[in-house]
């Protein structure tokens, strides 16, 4: 077997993993006090922060009626699943978010006042998104955040490299983490006094997904190996506008097409989304994808589309250029032609278990963004709080290395076997198990509805593939296979113990046992 070899060996006061919106707020706030390595798996563009067509909700005004009712929102979004107390402390912290960005020079969208220009999206009371771009806000946020740190003399760039471990100090604490590149071949040791998970979530788990393929979580996996707790990861949100094409690749229609005016209707043009929700196109995601999962269902001859003909075509190109020219370059224009939908896999409310600064069960380790569970969601998020949530929790995560005293901390160089190289993984041999294979059991046995009797099937079928590992030489997919397995037996063990609620709905019986008049499943 051919010896690894021996890592590249840096030391940063700071280390975070993962290149999104999440981790380059952090790096900002984090250079005034030390330098920073930030880790990631590719560029800027390889993450889901950068596709994000969503915007930023901020409660505009900022006086207590507009917080209060955009916190009322988050926790009725979140079937009542949210820590009031913490969905208070993001919405507070909006302001100084909302400023930092138009000081670095986010291009928001103004009217022609320069004022700023607020949208409604699903299961919001009232106006509160700002958008950049029209529906490219993701991106321009991240290129703004990233190029106020590149460069800067403190700051490390480290790519392409996939976390693999983490290391510990003489005293237990978190001191860094050993990483590889994408071959396999080349191995990279980061010791740091706090190291951040900034790493996104792991939607692309499932087999249809609006995310990048590399977001599967495997860092949540490398770190609950090390003994970080994990919590709700039953709670997966489904988001329902999703391009369905055949042998083409999901691709997210924007909230905001409902928001502003967009109809979801089937074949004969009925608006179908009234039969199981009062607020038809601007019910909360989970009740809307639930209720395209009966439609389908109750009537598989019947596609349903999105439907956005009725606005004019100027606007729809203004407002929504990256979605209009997607759809016109697989030939749907969104002026004259519905678009067919299907659900798929979004994003993640649960995480790795954390505080509002971030802190995680493991001293030395923090977490923010969307790898991190705050509870500030509950069992299904509101739309366009989770580009709020990466920014300030970006923030707050400096406060708790600050008030933890972390930047003072003594590195102390890990055990030596801490910091040994693995040379062999537990792996199954090749052909048996594929990361297609876990993919599709996500998706059947722990999809948009899930029933007792798939979610048995489903977790017994991951433990009979984890009984299967064996010792073997170390490789990316045999890497990406060993989290990917871990990851959703954890995935399954909660379904079991979740409440069944919100994202994580369960109905009796199995499949077979529904009909169209099954409409409870409509409900929030």
């Amino acid at each position: 077997m051919k010896r690894s070899p021996e890592p590249r060996r840096i030391t940063s006061d700071f280390l975070i993993v993962g290149g999104g919106i999440a981790g380059y707020q952090t790096a900002l706030d984090l250079l005034p006090l030390g330098s920073v390595a930030l880790a990631s798996r590719g560029s800027i563009s390889s993450g889901s922060s950068y596709y994000a067509q969503g915007g930023l909700a901020i409660p505009w005004g900022f006086d207590r009626d507009a917080i209060d009712s955009h916190v009322e929102d988050t926790i009725r979004a979140g079937a009542g699943l949210c820590d009031e107390e913490r969905v208070r402390l993001l919405i507070e912290g909006s302001e100084e978010a909302f400023a930092t960005l138009v000081s670095y020079g986010v291009p928001f969208d103004r009217d022609e006042k320069g004022e700023f220009l607020f949208t409604r999206e699903a299961a919001h009371s009232r106006p509160r998104i700002v958008h950049a771009g029209g529906d490219k806000t993701g991106s321009l946020i991240l290129k703004t955040l990233a190029q106020n740190v590149h460069g800067h003399d403190r700051f490390t760039f480290l790519t392409p490299c996939r976390l693999t471990r983490l290391l510990k100090g003489q005293d237990g604490r978190v001191a860094g983490g050993l990483f590889m590149d994408e071959t396999g071949d080349e191995w990279l040791e980061v010791l740091a006094k706090a190291t951040i998970m900034a790493t996104g979530g792991f939607s692309a788990l499932f087999a249809r997904t609006t995310n990048p393929p590399s977001q599967v979580g495997d860092a949540a996996a490398v770190c609950h190996r090390a003994g970080a707790e994990l919590e709700r990861l039953a709670f997966t949100q489904f988001h329902p506008t999703v391009l369905d094409l055949p042998g083409g690749a999901p691709f997210l229609l924007t909230e905001a097409l409902r928001g502003e005016g967009g109809h979801v209707v089937n074949e004969a043009g009925e608006r179908v989304l009234f039969r199981y929700h009062p607020d038809g196109e601007l019910a909360p995601r989970d009740v809307v994808s639930r209720a395209l999962w009966l439609e389908a269902r109750a009537h598989p001859e019947s596609p349903l589309y999105l439907s956005v003909t009725h606005l004019p075509a100027l606007y729809l190109k203004e407002r929504f250029p990256q979605v209009y020219n997607h759809c016109l370059s697989v030939g749907i224009d969104l002026s004259r032609d519905r678009a067919p939908i299907r659900p798929a896999a979004h994003f993640q409310m649960g995480g790795i278990t954390s505080d509002m600064e971030g802190r995680t069960s493991l001293p030395g380790l923090y977490a923010v963004g969307e790898v991190a569970s705050t509870r500030v969601h509950g069992a299904n998020r509101l739309a366009s709080n989770s580009l709020l949530e990466a920014l300030v929790m970006g923030h707050r995560v400096v406060l708790g290395i600050v008030t933890d005293r972390t930047v003072d901390v003594d590195l102390t160089p890990p055990p030596e076997e801490e910091r040994e190289i693995p040379r062999v993984i537990p792996t199954i041999p090749s052909g048996r198990v594929t990361m297609k294979m876990v993919r599709n059991i996500l998706w059947e046995k722990a999809g948009i509805v899930r029933f007792n009797s798939r979610v048995q099937a489903g977790r017994e079928e991951i433990e009979a593939y984890l009984a299967m590992m064996r010792e073997g030489p170390v490789a990316t997919e045999g890497v990406l296979l060993w989290n990917a397995l871990e990851l959703s037996r954890e995935i399954f063990n909660d379904l079991l113990v979740a409440p069944r609620v919100g994202a994580n709905f369960f109905l009796e019986g199995s499949p077979a046992d529904i009909g169209p008049s099954a409409q409870e499943i409509g409900k929030g």
